[in-house]
C-alpha cells in the first residue's frame, strides 16, 4: 500500500453515487506527498465512507473483492444498484400522482415539485410523466422526436383541448378503481343470488302445475269414457257394454241389436 497521508473523503452521496466518485478521485489526486493510485487504497478508502445503506446494497462486493481491481468493481456495482433503487423509489413516489381534471402541464408542475430532491432525470420524469396520460395522447406523443418532458406536457395540453372529455377522462385516483371493481363484484354476486331465486320460484312453479295437469288429463279422459259419442256408427252402450247392453241410441250399426231398444 502506498505510503500517503489520510485524505479527507466526502460525505457519501445516496443520491448520486457516480459524482460521489468523482469527488473521490479529485480527493485521491489531492494526497500528499502523491496521488493515490492503487486500486486497493482507493477501494478501501470508499469502503470506509460508505453509508450503512449503501454498504447494505453491495454487501457481496465488500464481503468477496475482486482480486485485479477492486475499486473498479465497487464503483461499477454502486452506481449500477443505487441507481436502480433510486429510480425505483422516484417511480413509487410520482406514481400516485394522476392526471385527473388538471392540465398535463399541471400535472408536470406537481411531479417537478415532488422530484426535485431526488435529481431525477428529464428522460425518467418525461416516461412517468406519460405513464399517467390517456392513450390517444401517449400514441401522439410518442412520435414526436426529439421530446422533452415540459415540450411533452404543453403538445399534450393543446391536444386534450380538442379531444372529447370522455375520450381523455382517466381514473383521478386508485381509490375510485377500488371502489368500481367493489361495486362491479356487489353486482355480480346479486346476479348470481338473482339467478338462484329464479331457478327456485321455475322449479316451485313446475312441481305445482304437474298434478293439477294430470288431474285435468285423467278427468278429460273418464269424461271422455263416460260420454255417449254419436260420432261412431255404433252407440256408446253397445262400444262400451258389446252385446250385454240394455240400451241403444239410434242409429246404431251393432250386430245383433235388438230392434226396438232406445
Amino acid at each position: 500500500m502506498e505510503e500517503n497521508s489520510a485524505v479527507k473523503m466526502p460525505p457519501f452521496n445516496f443520491g448520486d453515487p457516480q459524482l460521489w466518485f468523482i469527488m473521490a478521485e479529485a480527493t485521491f489526486q489531492l494526497a500528499i506527498p502523491k496521488p493515490i493510485t492503487a486500486s486497493a487504497t482507493k477501494y478501501n478508502y470508499c469502503v470506509a465512507h460508505l453509508s450503512p445503506e449503501a454498504a447494505a446494497i453491495v454487501r457481496d462486493v465488500i464481503t468477496c473483492p475482486d482480486k485485479d481491481d477492486p475499486y473498479k468493481r465497487l464503483k461499477e456495482e454502486l452506481i449500477k444498484r443505487c441507481g436502480e433503487s433510486k429510480s425505483q423509489e422516484i417511480r413509487c413516489l410520482l406514481a400516485g400522482e394522476q392526471l385527473g381534471d388538471r392540465k398535463p402541464t399541471d400535472l408536470l408542475r406537481v411531479m417537478q415539485r415532488r422530484a426535485e430532491n431526488h435529481q431525477i432525470s428529464d428522460t425518467l420524469l418525461l416516461e412517468l410523466f406519460l405513464q399517467q396520460l390517456p392513450t390517444n395522447v401517449q400514441s401522439i406523443l410518442l412520435v414526436i422526436s426529439p421530446l422533452n418532458a415540459a415540450k411533452a406536457a404543453e403538445i399534450a395540453d393543446r391536444i386534450m383541448e380538442v379531444t372529447p372529455p370522455e375520450v381523455s377522462k382517466i381514473s383521478s385516483s386508485n381509490s375510485c378503481e377500488k371502489v368500481n371493481n367493489a361495486s362491479q363484484s356487489e353486482l355480480l354476486e346479486e346476479i348470481k343470488a338473482l339467478r338462484k331465486e329464479v331457478a327456485s320460484l321455475r322449479r316451485s312453479r313446475s312441481a305445482d302445475r304437474r298434478p293439477r295437469n294430470n288431474s285435468r288429463k285423467r278427468a278429460d279422459f273418464r269424461f271422455r269414457q263416460r260420454s255417449p259419442s254419436h260420432s261412431d256408427d255404433v252407440c256408446w252402450y253397445h262400444k262400451t257394454f258389446n252385446k250385454n247392453a240394455r240400451k241403444c241410441i239410434q242409429p246404431c250399426s251393432f250386430s245383433g241389436n235388438v230392434e226396438g231398444q232406445e
